[in-house]
């Protein structure tokens, strides 16, 4: 049952708001404990008492100032108790000296800004400061993408010392600036890096900021050098440089990586093609790629399966010059060689026939990239500024394949693909008054990526010559567009007008033995004019946004191979809705709906054959149809840092009406697959939880992260009626770790997971279940000694025990005085496991999936701090 609700108002000398105390809750009958406590903002506070009192004691803390202490005699459960509380006179007092001997606070609050110190999450395991920021509490980091989140938010970016270094690719910096360097991580809440829309614009952006230890301005750096032996004697290495230089008008941060361990230090990711937070920000401007590179996923993670030699470059620096211009660069180069070893065997069962496929594979998959980025603000006034930002890249990625197919027919194949990049783009800021303001921008694109694949000998020729798949999109992209601004007390509302021209003009051919086998050559250009309006309606607890978009949207598809011209228009709206009621200031709850028309990708638009690999072609039948999405979602947030508690659940629900499904001939050797509209209802539903708490008397931290999905597709699989498919996905993570006072502690992660298909028509389920245990023992017989122990146990399939896997390492760690140096020894995959293995199923097949792992090495690292 929930206590009493406390509101409180506290004023200066002058009877206005204080901007910040701490109100302290304690019983009458034992006051010298603090049984709750909740801070003031801007001179106002509420919360609701968990707690049973005989009589409730308030007092407000404000430095050098006193305050009387108020008494609630006899307080009544849920009953709202209104406080003011005055400022009588300042208080001063001479201060002996003190020695402080507690530990420094784990975070404090000051106004929107958590600061977390990093020290008091240190075990000394940690190498970087993304190690630290992984253990906040109130924030998560996905670990392919690194992508952070925040009270369930995504942030927006990681500053530095206040300043924007690294814009979107931010996992350049948490995945390579050396956690001695970090002071402070600060979670910033209503971030907003144009200081001109400070107040005008609804912000609920939220940042993560890095402060530097003293001592760490100017120049400072370290350096790292790995080097040890693979199983067969092959050289390991880990080696890493950093750089940092903060002046008064100039910051920097460098960074090179070199390493063989299967460790990705850059922000792109070539082995699981997983999006970085900026790539998933900028889908719109990049073309799109036809014959898909080859994935090198694993459920293992990528510094087991990752066997690469990667070297990666990365260099970022701000200059200011005077008060009104600033100039930031960030320039990139990474060259990678990542090699796996594949067998795939396919037992299918489809229309009451049997039979197996199987292909063993060996790839290379060599990428190289070159880019730069360029920012440049000036300000033109204190009212009004110019931002221009740039970015050339060049992308090549080359990825020769040796192929066994069904253990008789050998195939040799090559895959070339380009990424050729610049984008610019514009933004002219001016405010009007205290609560106007307006924007202006232009923004430019063009992406080309040529793809050419070489495969030997001939699919379609009995086994005779050369077949060369070449494919090519190029993205144009145009977007203008006029933004308002404006503010009524707490109420924000937006305009924005403009349009966007979208060409995608895309050609392939297919030669087979020096005769041509397929082709396409058309041009796709959407033309779109857009006006939409937000509206934040705020009134106490509650903040109400309606929003509306209407767009003029004309598709033209001019097809040059068979001479057809399709167009179509249409005039869009779409409305959405969303509320939020903020409980407490700790906990919050959000709900929205919308509806979204959305166009279907360029890759469905191409209608002939295009080869993607020895036994995959592709076409489609094109059609310019929208996609209609319903969208619904409902969160519940709470995070409460005093008393180190989380808690996080929403759910989502989306239905599609239109899209484009599947019709597969599956042999023996070959698999042609035609994608096709159809108007049909598709259905995703999700469900996500997430608990932390942190439990003092076991001096242990509990996290419990929950994850459901059920969705629906439409299929055809050789010449079948049109089949319904259901999928249920279920993911549940269990954490803990101890922080004893003392040279022995625990982590544990528990992971399971677990499938079910189901066709229609069909009345057998196709489960897929695993579960995986992490478990680490940490040892700390010195300060500066440090063992580490963990064992890795994979189940890929819960059916079968027979096969699962085990992997041990250790790591020795020794860290000098001042944190100048430091020395260690890894040993990894002591058992030597060097391949993975993995069954699914689905409604047609049961797939058996074995990789190569990196084997068993050992590492002696040094590293130091300058």
């Amino acid at each position: 049952m929930s206590g009493q609700i406390i509101n409180g108002r506290v004023y200066d000398a002058n009877n206005n708001l204080i901007n910040t105390a701490n109100v302290l809750f304690k019983d009458a009958a034992k006051t010298t404990l603090i049984q709750e406590f909740t801070p003031v903002k801007k001179g106002v506070f509420t919360i609701s008492l968990k707690k049973k009192y005989t009589a409730i004691v308030v007092e407000v803390q404000v430095n050098g100032f006193v305050i009387p202490t108020q008494v609630i005699e006899n307080p009544e459960l849920l009953k709202n108790y209104n406080l003011e509380f005055r400022i009588l006179n300042e208080q001063k007092i001479n201060l002996k000296e003190v020695v402080i001997l507690a530990k420094k606070k784990a975070f404090e609050i000051v106004e929107d800004t958590v600061k977390y110190n990093v020290e008091a999450y240190r075990d000394g395991s940690e190498r970087k400061i993304d190690d630290i920021i992984k253990k906040l509490p109130g924030i998560t980091v996905e670990p392919n993408s690194g992508k952070i989140k925040y009270k369930g938010k995504e942030i927006e970016t990681v500053t530095l010392e206040g300043d924007n270094l690294f814009g979107y690719n931010y996992t350049v910096g948490t995945k390579n600036i050396n956690v001695d360097m970090v002071d402070q991580v600060q979670a910033v809440d209503h971030y907003a890096e144009n200081a001109l829309l400070k107040g005008i614009e609804q912000n609920d952006k939220v940042s993560l900021n890095l402060t530097l230890k003293k001592g760490r301005l100017d120049f400072s750096g370290d350096i790292t050098s790995g080097l040890g032996l693979f199983d067969k004697g092959k050289i390991a290495h880990d080696d890493s440089a950093t750089l940092l230089g903060i002046t008064k008008n100039f910051k920097s941060f460098g960074t090179l990586n070199y390493n063989t361990i299967g460790k990705n230090t850059s922000p792109f990711d070539y082995s699981g093609f997983n999006l970085n937070p900026e790539e998933l920000r900028e889908r719109d401007i990049n073309a799109t790629k036809i014959i898909p590179e080859t994935m090198f996923s694993s459920a293992l993670g990528n510094e087991r399966a990752n066997i690469n030699n990667q070297f990666f470059g990365n260099f970022n620096s701000i200059f200011k010059i005077g008060k009104q211009l600033s100039i930031k660069t960030n320039g990139y180069y990474i060259r990678d060689r990542i090699v796996r070893n594949e067998l795939v065997e396919n037992q299918f069962q489809i229309n009451n026939q049997s039979f197996a496929t199987s292909d063993y594979t060996s790839i290379i998959k060599k990428p190289e990239q070159y880019r730069g980025d360029l920012e440049i603000k000036y300000t033109m006034s204190k009212n009004s500024s110019l931002e221009y930002t740039s970015r050339i890249k060049e992308e090549s990625i080359t990825t020769p394949i040796n192929i066994l197919r069904n253990e008789m027919d050998v195939f040799s194949s090559n895959l070339t693909s380009r990424d050729i990049l610049f984008r610019q783009r514009l933004l002219w800021t001016n405010k009007l008054s205290e609560n106007k303001a307006i924007q202006g921008s232009f923004y430019q694109a063009t992406n080309y990526r040529p793809q050419k694949l070489a495969l030997s000998p001939s699919v379609f020729n009995s086994g005779n010559g050369i077949d060369t798949q070449e494919s090519a999109f190029r993205k144009n992209y145009l977007e203008g567009a006029f933004k308002f601004f404006g503010a009524i007390k707490k109420n924000k509302y937006e305009f924005n007008l403009g349009s966007i021209l979208d060409e995608n003009p895309f050609s392939s051919n297919l030669i087979s033995d020096n005769n041509q086998n397929s082709a396409n050559r058309f041009n796709y250009v959407q033309q779109s004019i857009f006006l939409s309006t937000n509206y934040h309606f705020n009134k106490g607890k509650w903040r109400i946004s309606p929003r509306g978009s209407i767009r003029y949207l004309l598709q033209n598809r001019n097809d040059d191979v068979t001479n057809q011209n399709d167009v179509q228009r249409n005039f869009i709206f779409e409305p959405s809705l969303s509320a939020s009621y903020r409980i407490s200031t700790l906990a919050s709850l959000n709900a929205s709906m919308g509806y979204k028309q959305l166009n279907n990708s360029e890759a469905f638009l191409f209608q002939n054959l295009i080869l993607v690999n020895n036994r995959v072609s592709y076409s489609n039948t094109p059609s310019l149809e929208l996609q209609k999405r319903q969208l619904y979602s409902l969160d519940y947030t709470r995070n409460d840092l005093f008393n180190q508690f989380e808690f996080i659940a929403d759910i989502n629900f989306q239905k599609v009406k239109g899209n484009f499904f599947s019709n597969a001939i599956i042999t023996e050797n070959t698999t042609i697959i035609n994608n096709f509209f159809l108007p049909e209802w598709t259905n995703d539903l999700s469900a996500n939880l997430r608990v932390s708490k942190y439990i003092p008397f076991l001096e242990s931290t509990y996290k419990l992260t929950s994850t459901f999905n059920y969705s629906n597709f439409k299929n055809i699989v050789n010449n079948s009626e049109l089949r319904s498919n259901e999928i249920n996905f279920f993911r549940n993570e269990l954490f803990f770790k101890t922080a004893f006072d003392f040279a022995l502690n625990f982590e544990s992660t528990s992971i399971f997971q677990n499938s079910v298909a189901k066709s229609q028509g069909q009345q057998q389920q196709f489960t897929n279940s695993s579960f995986q245990e992490t478990f680490s023992v940490l040892v700390r017989p010195f300060k500066r000694w440090k063992w580490t122990a963990s064992a890795d146990y994979f189940l890929p399939n819960s059916e079968d025990k027979s096969v699962d896997f085990l992997f041990l390492n250790s790591r020795f760690d020794y860290q000098a005085k001042q944190n100048k140096w430091r020395i260690g020894v890894e040993l990894k995959n002591l058992f030597n496991e060097k391949n993975f293995e993995q069954i699914q199923n689905n409604d047609y097949s049961t797939i058996i999936f074995r990789s190569t792992l990196l084997p068993r090495y050992f590492l002696v690292t040094f590293s130091w701090n300058f």
